[in-house]
């Protein structure tokens, strides 16, 4: 197997990225900026509305801070599955992992969510597979029990 899916990773992306992989945790943001929003209209003060308001938008803002310091990694990443593992190539990187690194790969949102052994985590768009790469990856995931949730 040789699969090779280049992404062009826009802000838009790197949002809907971010918000995937914050899950619930950026609804309890949001949550406690809409406590801390009428909190501050209550007691009417400035400073707890700003806070509310930054709560509301942490996982934009987020991913925005996360996409202005990726900019050093170019807009293209590369993601090549074969049968050792996943390599990811971007203007300055080239990383490396094995099956075996794989904590949980699941898909959801139209892509594929790597979660590696040590909190790292990447995903690549299903839209970016011709339908015999997806039929191929398919196969062997399914073959080699990678998909876990």
């Amino acid at each position: 197997m040789n699969i090779a899916v280049p992404v062009q990773v826009t802000l838009g992306r790197r949002l809907r990225n971010t918000r995937l992989q914050m899950r619930w945790v950026g609804w309890a943001f949001r949550a406690a900026g809409v406590g801390y929003l009428i909190w501050g209209l209550v007691v009417d003060d400035g400073a707890i509305n700003v806070l509310g308001l930054i709560f509301i938008g942490y996982p934009e803002l987020l991913g925005v801070i996360r996409h202005l310091v990726a900019r050093k990694y170019g807009s293209v990443y590369t993601y090549t599955m074969t049968d050792e593992g996943l390599r990811i190539v971007t203007a300055i990187t080239d990383l490396q992992y094995t099956w075996s690194a794989v904590k949980s790969l699941r898909e959801a949102s139209g892509q594929w969510n790597f979660r590696f052994v040590g909190a790292g985590a990447s995903t690549v768009p299903t839209a970016g597979f011709s339908p015999e790469q997806d039929a191929e990856w398919r196969a062997f995931i399914a073959a080699n029990g990678l998909v876990r949730a």
